[in-house]
């Protein structure tokens, strides 16, 4: 008798699961296509569009932030979340097994939002010392300045778009910086890039070069590490969850705090002054305590896995279990 697993979903009875357009396509060539795509959709027709709502004048917008952060908004809903639900549909019509679209596990959500709270300090310090130690190197300098005044200047551009000068002008810049991120870029990298990385390289694999790929398309040099991190784990938790929700609910968190940050403290808490001396150690300590109640977060999220525990039924003249298989190899 042949044996039935969970992918075998053609198998399953009233499943009306069947393969799109796109699915002979290779699942490493789908992905690096379908970044490419969202890629020129939200840099190039994207930034078209703002420039056509608002003009090249920088001043208009200065002078109208809450609609530039409504139409930033738009954009990607409409250039990253929606290319990525119809190419998902193009390829496989699975949307609820390709975004893992079902509730996770108390236990592992608790353990996730304890750990994209717990690395904040650490990747803090992390990016200081990181900072110090580059522009101080001996060698290289003028191309290192070059690129920071760059990336300072383009963060300059946009500082006014995160600062709010009363509290619904904050809520709008939740849901622009924090809301819809979280949403637009989890069903695009945990969803169709992690499900595509997963039919071809093992799990642990996948988690980090999903990651990876997610702090590449950010386009920030200095902040690769930092993003590495943030993007595997993740990968990590929507994995063990099984469950995007894990991912968007952390996400949504990560860029909370810094909206709340700057709303509470101003533009000047995302900059990071010179430690003195005295507060070296402390900064030092603060940060290696919170990657270690990381890392016991990583493991507790391994032991409440649902991965080897999940299991479906359905009856058909009698009945028949369906295991769902998965390895934890990370």
């Amino acid at each position: 008798m042949e044996d039935f697993n969970f992918n075998d979903t053609d198998l399953i009875p009233g499943n009306k699961n069947k393969k799109g357009p796109l699915s002979k396509l290779s699942p490493l060539f789908f992905i690096f296509m379908s970044l490419a795509l969202v890629f020129f959709l939200y840099q190039i027709i994207g930034g078209a569009m703002t420039y056509i709502f608002l003009g090249k004048d920088m001043q208009t917008m200065n002078d109208n932030l809450n609609l530039t952060r409504i139409i930033m908004s738009f954009a990607q809903f409409m250039f990253i979340f929606f290319p990525a639900v119809v190419l998902v549909m193009l390829q496989d019509h699975n949307l609820k097994e390709t975004f893992r679209l079902k509730m996770p596990g108390i236990p592992v959500l608790i353990l996730s939002v304890i750990g994209i709270l717990a690395i904040q300090p650490f990747l803090q310090a992390y990016l200081y010392y990181q900072n110090e130690f580059i522009f101080s190197l001996p060698f290289g300098q003028e191309v290192i300045n070059q690129l920071r005044d760059l990336f300072d200047a383009l963060e300059s551009a946009t500082e006014k778009l995160v600062v709010a000068t009363s509290f619904p002008e904050f809520l709008i810049i939740v849901f622009a910086i924090a809301v819809t991120p979280a949403i637009c870029e989890e069903f695009l990298f945990r969803g169709l890039v992690f499900k595509n990385f997963e039919k071809v390289v093992p799990p642990s694999k996948a988690i980090f070069f999903s990651g990876l790929l997610f702090a590449l398309f950010h386009f920030h040099p200095f902040n690769i590490i930092p993003l590495t991190v943030l993007g595997v784990f993740l990968s990590f938790i929507v994995y063990h969850s099984g469950s995007i929700y894990t991912a968007v609910i952390c996400h949504f968190l990560n860029n909370f705090i810094s909206a709340t940050a700057v709303y509470l403290y101003g533009a000047d808490s995302l900059d990071t002054e010179k430690i003195s001396p005295d507060d070296q150690m402390q900064f030092i300590l603060l940060g290696a305590f919170s990657l270690a109640v990381f890392i016991i977060v990583i493991i507790l999220i391994k032991k409440y896995s649902v991965i080897n525990k999940d299991s479906i039924n359905y009856d058909n003249a009698g009945s028949a279990n369906l295991t769902k298989s998965g390895s934890s190899d990370e």
